[in-house]
């Protein structure tokens, strides 16, 4: 019997196999970086675009609050003991006085959006800093991923306002970090307005890009809640004015020329004699520095993490993939491809897809064609196309490549590393059979009600529904995620040649009634389903007093 890779031989071109494999735990990392507006947005640019939006109140800057949130998870980090730096312990260290404003708060609440059990709360932090930087005009820092969320506060090590400069520099050390890369990364901060206002204890309540007379009237010399002093004129772009301002003393950079006690820029700036900020004068050079140490402070990781490599594009990528049934009982594959079409000359493009069925066998035609989505999607330099299909396979599917044609002819083959792109369909999430049920009683809670197919040639028994459930923690934002799972129940054994119907039921607490599970059979399962867009059914009741 030819093998699937034979029979696609007649495609001109094999893409060569690249690092990435489909899926991953990254997928979801990727698209929260790169599908920023358009076509299937994130939506975490929202929070910081424009630069200077405001996320609540005069002064307030998003972007900055962003980074701040990031930079003091990060510097308590222990180089020697291999405690603390980005690992989201912050969530718990609110109440320090180290750690004062609104900056946190609002940070962790619009991250909690995109929390969940395939990305970690120490992730988003990261994530926030990237964002923040290319809403400002900044350069595109790496991401990676694979940060581990701490479970308990880690040692505190903040910087105070009234430190000397021997304790600033012992703190920055302590995290790993010289001298010239202490004033490389307070100079970039301030310089874009984003973060580093608060390098010390200082609540600036923009956070980050200036100083709020409402808390440090003894620096603004006025304490009216909308006074707020900026670092320099330009304080919303990307760009050298707080470097070049201090050389040339025309800078009007409140912890340069404020008071004695409290001008720890100057501080921190003169600290080697001003060579490093002279060396951050031409825009190129701060540029390119600036990139550098922004990445290496989201990179401090305690060391029994291990990042990824840094999160590229993916070039082909499937999404919302799904096996389920036509409205005749057709067993169905559907979903979209997204592809990168920023890198591409020409994007008039044909997209097809080319499977194995359940079995491994290639049936006489299996190719499947796909249909471009009118609406494209973007990120900070990249742009994708999408391509949605839906087509009947009689007899499942196990895996499949993907062809590209170009307008001229050229066509390429993209087989996920040379194993193609896995599917299983002994178990498969039926989302037109499921939905949530209000029940409006005293707990408030919701029921879930999930129904699965599950093939009956292959003796799988005792499916499970697989549920995330958040939990609320007292002073933390940050949710506690656990999975509790739930036995599924025959519903109906002959709805669908050749499979069951199984349906789970499981009672949903207020705060998860947006969530996400599995349906589990054996070894297979079909992941990360969100109860965000069922059907949701209300049930009125009366509850006595």
């Amino acid at each position: 019997m030819p093998t699937f890779g034979r029979l696609l031989a007649f495609l001109a071109v094999l893409i060569e196999v690249y690092a990435y494999t489909w899926p991953s735990n990254i997928d979801y990392l990727e698209g929260l970086i790169y599908q920023q507006s358009g076509y299937r947005r994130f939506g975490v640019i929202d929070g910081v675009s424009p630069c200077s939006f405001s996320s609540g109140g005069a002064g307030r800057q998003a972007a900055a609050e962003w980074v701040r949130s990031a930079f003091h998870d990060m510097i308590t980090h222990n180089t020697t003991d291999g405690t603390g730096g980005m690992d989201a312990s912050i969530m718990f260290e609110m109440d320090r006085p180290e750690n004062p404003g609104a900056a946190f708060n609002g940070t962790m609440n619009f991250m909690i959006n995109f929390y969940n059990i395939q990305v970690s709360m120490a992730d988003l932090f990261a994530l926030a800093v990237y964002h923040a930087v290319g809403s400002c005009g900044g350069p595109r820092i790496a991401m990676r991923g694979g940060r581990i969320d701490a479970t308990s506060a880690g040692p505190p090590g903040v910087p105070e306002p009234t430190d000397d400069l021997d304790t600033i520099v012992t703190q920055f050390a302590s995290a790993g970090f010289s001298i010239s890369e202490m004033i490389r990364m307070v100079a970039c901060g301030h310089s874009r307005s984003l973060f580093l206002s608060s390098y010390l204890k200082f609540n600036y309540r923009s956070a980050l890009g200036g100083v709020h007379g409402v808390d440090f009237p003894n620096i603004t010399g006025n304490d009216s809640s909308t006074n707020f002093v900026h670092f320099d004129s330009t304080f919303d772009s990307f760009d050298t004015m707080v470097v070049t301002g201090y050389l040339d003393d025309t800078t009007q950079n409140p912890l340069v020329v404020g008071p004695a006690t409290s001008n720890s820029d100057l501080l921190v700036f003169s600290a080697d004699g001003n060579a490093t900020m002279q060396s951050l004068s031409d825009n190129e050079s701060f540029t390119t520095t600036c990139k550098d140490i922004l990445e290496r402070m989201i990179e401090v990781v305690p060391p029994s993490v291990t990042l990824s490599d840094p999160i590229e594009p993916i070039p082909i990528k499937p999404v919302a993939i799904q096996m389920t049934f036509d409205s005749s009982g057709a067993l169905t594959f559907t979903g979209e491809i997204r592809v990168l079409t920023s890198d591409r000359d020409d994007t008039n493009l044909t997209v097809r897809l080319h499977y194995a069925d359940h079995d491994g066998n290639i049936p006489s035609d299996n190719t499947i064609s796909t249909v471009v989505v009118s609406i494209s999607g973007y990120g900070f330099g990249v742009n994708f196309n999408f391509y949605a299909f839906s087509a009947a396979v009689s007899n499942g599917i196990s895996s499949f490549n993907v062809s590209i044609t170009s307008s001229s002819g050229a066509e390429e083959v993209y087989d996920n590393g040379g194993e193609g792109f896995p599917i299983q369909d002994n178990i498969f999430f039926l989302s037109s059979h499921s939905c949530l049920v209000q029940e409006v009683d005293e707990n408030g809670n919701w029921n879930l009600t999930a129904v699965a197919a599950v093939r009956n040639d292959v003796s799988l028994a005792n499916p499970s529904l697989d549920v995330v459930v958040k939990t609320q923690r007292i002073g933390i934002p940050v949710p506690l995620l656990t999975v509790e799972s739930s036995p599924m129940e025959i519903w109906n054994a002959g709805a669908y040649d050749g499979f069951t119907l199984y349906t789970g039921s499981f009672s949903l607490p207020i705060y998860s009634w947006s969530t996400t599970f599995d349906v589990t059979v054996g070894e297979y399962s079909d992941s990360f389903k969100s109860s965000g867009g069922l059907t949701v059914i209300v049930i009125s009741s009366t509850i006595s007093p």
